[in-house]
């Protein structure tokens, strides 16, 4: 009975656009993630696919998962996730590691956990142990291309105990957001050094160009 007065006079409210949410962590405008699908505009060298479009409103909701540590945001895109992307063709699923800093202040890789439960669906070993970050890199978005490739250069590092268990393995390797997507071919080409069978990507989400 509290909790419903409670509620009349101070519902909850979304955190991307202010509504009433009914008590649901998002209101249900905001739960449709906009479907995009593309990939073919960036030439990095592997197949790609960029699932959601990266707009507004999904910046807000990656917004409030990173920085506020939100996750009770997380499980609609994890449905929304295993509703439109590709079926998965991989045997391994590598999260795009977090700068060691970050992930200390954040507690967890959000890449990893939006991806659980597609990798769970289709089968496949999700591993996080596999590649680290050898350096804390800066933040990409604002750098210019050459900048960015410099800044990357021998980012990734596959664990010396891990090596073994790449060759033949078709791998795909995920990320929460691709935008110009050298951190992905970075990690990639550091994946194809072991030579797994093949290498696919799934971006989350992806900026409409």
């Amino acid at each position: 009975m509290l909790s419903q007065f409670w509620n009349i006079f101070f519902p909850l409210r979304c955190p991307v656009c202010g509504a009433a949410t009914d008590n649901a962590p998002l209101c249900p405008g905001c739960q449709k993630l906009t479907v995009y699908n593309e990939s073919a505009q960036l030439k990095i060298g592997y197949p790609y696919t960029g699932v959601f479009e990266y707009d507004e409103r999904a910046r807000k909701i990656i917004a409030e998962i990173k920085y506020r540590k939100n996750r009770e945001l997380m499980p609609f895109i994890q449905r929304a996730l295993l509703r439109h992307a590709p079926a998965a063709r991989a045997e391994i699923l590598i999260p795009v590691p977090l700068n060691p800093v970050r992930y200390k202040e954040r507690g967890f890789n959000q890449t990893a956990e939006l991806a659980r439960d597609y990798a769970a669906y289709y089968g496949l070993q999700l591993r996080s142990d596999i590649v680290y970050r050898a350096k804390n890199t800066q933040k990409l978005a604002a750098l210019s291309p050459d900048l960015r490739r410099a800044e990357l250069d021998y980012v990734f590092k596959v664990w010396d105990n891990k090596q073994a268990e790449l060759p033949d393995k078709k791998i795909l390797i995920v990320d929460d957001i691709i935008t110009t997507g050298q951190t992905v071919k970075t990690l990639a080409e550091t994946l194809a050094l072991y030579k797994p069978a093949s290498i696919e990507i799934l971006g989350v989400f992806r900026p409409r160009l």
